[in-house]
């Protein structure tokens, strides 16, 4: 009878195995913060899911809203970005005002 406990126990814990979530990561880390104007890289050690808001500054110090975003560094040849606003390439549209 002892045997049979063990092999249920067993059985038990496989099912647990089994069944249990796996442990991958919940979210993206973001290292950019994405503005309708440009971006900038996130201070170092920040550790945030993309789509959250957060905020760049110009060289003049005025601040740009946006969203985190991550971006792969190791898909650009040669990049120094700025720690203020790096514009993006072509820079966006400014929207037109109908009469």
């Amino acid at each position: 009878m002892r045997g049979l406990r063990w092999i249920r126990l067993g059985v038990f814990a496989l099912l647990l195995l089994v069944a249990a979530p796996s442990a991958e990561p919940q979210g993206t880390i973001a290292n950019v913060c994405n503005t309708a104007w440009g971006w900038c890289l996130l201070p170092p050690g920040t550790i945030v899911q993309i789509t959250r808001p957060c905020r760049c500054y110009t060289t003049a110090g005025q601040p740009a809203d946006g969203r985190t975003h991550s971006f792969d560094f190791s898909e650009v040849r040669q990049i120094n970005p700025s720690p203020y606003l790096n514009p993006h390439a072509p820079p966006p549209r400014r929207p037109g005002v109908t009469p």
